[in-house]
């Protein structure tokens, strides 16, 4: 049963992995700075389903949804009064998660598009990498 196997063994993110018990139900997860606020299950059916999330965000901090071990949006970033996200472990995740991403796609970039992917991706850990400096400054 796919359900039970490490999270290091193949295949990896797959719908299947993630379904509850015997049913088609999956949960989805609100991601807040690296940690899960809030579930709620919903069917894996292929169809398309509405999901909301009411969460109490204090200060700035990255938001995504997962389905774990299945699925995972790219962070979005929540300014709350102009202060920066300064959660050094937060950034560290990012940075490792934007590594990881490029370890997988890389290969199956065009070669006419690599040179400008690498560039993206560079942008966005050296991105990281500032809010991870930030972080150690405070």
């Amino acid at each position: 049963m796919l359900q039970k196997l490490p999270y290091d063994q193949k295949p990896y993110w797959t719908i299947e992995r993630a379904r509850i018990g015997d049913t088609s139900d999956v949960p989805v997860e609100l991601i807040v700075n690296g940690k899960s606020v809030a579930t709620k299950n919903i069917p894996a059916d292929g169809q398309l389903h509405d999901v909301q999330f009411e969460a109490t965000i204090d200060r700035s901090a990255w938001v995504a949804v997962r389905i774990l071990p299945a699925a995972h949006t790219n962070p979005i970033w929540v300014n709350l009064n102009n202060k920066p996200i300064l959660s050094k472990e937060s950034a560290e995740w990012c940075l490792r998660a934007v590594q990881q991403c490029w370890s997988q796609k890389a290969r199956y970039i065009r070669a006419s598009e690599k040179e400008a992917a690498r560039a993206a991706y560079d942008q966005a850990e050296q991105i990281y990498r500032q809010h991870i400096q930030a972080a150690t400054q405070q």
